[in-house]
């Protein structure tokens, strides 16, 4: 099995991207007409649900390398780009080969001179994909906060035959980024190999991380089914660990702080025609699970706004969904990942495209636009 496998659930049907070429279809994407020039916009893409002003679309970047988790701070918006692999290929199975290299890299989106702008600011990260770029995994979760800028980074290993110098070094690692250099700052990996926190298989891959007001990041080990924390320190150790539900293992993806002071948790348990994901809610100190909320296809990215409305990325149903007062509303987006809310007017950001990279991917005998990042307005 190869690299980008060992980064999804082995034991469910349930996948992070890098799976979705078996039995997906482009349904997920019908009616999404997506925009091509950086700055421009599309009204009514995929328009709300429950009647009115129809949202607005605007996509901000383009030429991404499989975009996935967002994080806003101070008017920037880091995106983290899983790559587009490599040259190297390794293994040959169900889903194909995966080919291997360092084009992982950290992404700043910003406005400037009147128009929207962005740059890789760590660059050559490992990265695994499909040999044409596509459904890729590497640095998959990022977190700023303060102009400090955190990434997880996928694990794979020894035995999937992927080399162990640097860079390669820092898979299953929560990483400080910045200066254009990427520090091990927690082995993420080992607490899932020395606690094995969630009984039924030892796996990891880390997915999402957040960083907290104390100076302690979480982070979301998607395959060992549980939180992470990792003292200002560096001292890593298991957190929460998340039940099976629904005849699936949980598989945490995307962490948010809420305006209560609550974590929330968005897990890829379900599929679009079995809507069984939720959103976790968690006590930050204790790490004890206060509750839920349910409903949805699996997620692949969460965030919440100053107003208590939560907005859930679904992969595969292809649409972020916003919850405020019980009531949900839908904009159609194309293989959505990360969510962002820019807390000071609100607006809404999502990667699009997010199993593509920069050139687009082959899926079901068509191609795919390239990775994006949109920004979503009046939703």
């Amino acid at each position: 099995m190869g690299y980008a496998m060992y980064a999804v659930r082995k034991r469910t049907a349930l996948v992070v991207a890098t799976g979705v070429t078996a039995g997906v279809t482009l349904a997920a994407t019908v009616g999404i007409a997506p925009a091509t020039a950086t700055g421009g916009h599309t009204d009514a893409v995929g328009g709300a649900a429950g009647g009115g002003k129809k949202p607005v679309v605007r996509v901000i970047a383009t030429g991404l390398d499989n975009p996935r988790q967002l994080s806003y701070d101070h008017g920037r918006l880091y995106v983290a780009e899983a790559g587009r692999g490599g040259r190297k290929c390794v293994g040959q199975g169900p889903e194909g080969e995966t080919c291997i290299g360092p084009s992982s890299a950290l992404t700043k989106i910003y406005w400037d001179g009147g128009a929207w702008k962005h740059h890789r600011v760590v660059k050559g990260l490992p990265s695994g994909a499909a040999p044409d770029g596509g459904f890729a995994t590497g640095l998959d979760g990022v977190s700023a906060l303060h102009g400090n800028v955190w990434g997880a980074m996928t694990y794979t290993p020894p035995e999937a035959g992927i080399p162990t110098a640097p860079p390669w070094n820092t898979l299953g690692k929560l990483l400080r980024l910045g200066h254009g250099k990427a520090k091990i700052a927690a082995d993420i990996a080992a607490v899932e190999f020395r606690y094995n926190p969630h009984k039924a298989n030892l796996e990891s891959n880390p997915y999402g991380v957040l960083a907290l007001p104390d100076g302690r990041r979480i982070v979301a080990d998607a395959a060992g089914n549980d939180l992470v924390a990792v003292s200002p320190n560096g001292r890593a150790r298991p957190f929460t660990v998340f039940p099976n539900h629904d005849g699936n293992e949980s598989v945490p993806t995307s962490l948010a702080l809420g305006p209560d002071g609550k974590l929330y948790v968005g897990e890829l348990n379900g599929e679009a025609a079995r809507p069984t994901a939720r959103v976790w809610k968690v006590d930050p100190r204790t790490g004890r699970i206060l509750g839920w909320t349910s409903g949805f296809g699996s997620i692949t990215g969460i965030a919440l706004d100053d107003d208590g409305d939560l907005y859930v990325s679904q992969l595969f149903a292809g649409r972020v969904t916003k919850v405020s007062h019980g009531k949900r509303t839908h904009v159609k987006v194309p293989f959505p990942a990360g969510v962002a809310v820019d807390p000071h007017d609100g607006k809404v950001y999502v990667s699009a495209w997010s199993i593509a990279d920069r050139d687009g991917t082959a899926l079901e005998g068509k191609r795919t636009p390239g990775g994006q990042v949109w920004k979503i307005l009046g939703f």
